[in-house]
């Protein structure tokens, strides 16, 4: 399990891992909705999605 931070409001949202590029999630603190990209490098990060 990995943690990425909420890119509105900072906080860590949790990830179990089997996510990939274009999955929705929600952030566990301001239950914004979220989308995971991918970089060119295989890193994970999480964009706005509402």
């Amino acid at each position: 399990m990995s943690e990425l931070p909420c890119p509105l409001c900072s906080a860590d949202t949790p990830l179990d891992g089997g996510e990939e590029a274009g999955d929705s999630i929600i952030c566990a603190f301001c239950f914004s909705p979220l989308k995971v990209t991918v970089k060119d490098d295989g890193s994970k990060t999480l964009i706005d999605n509402s």
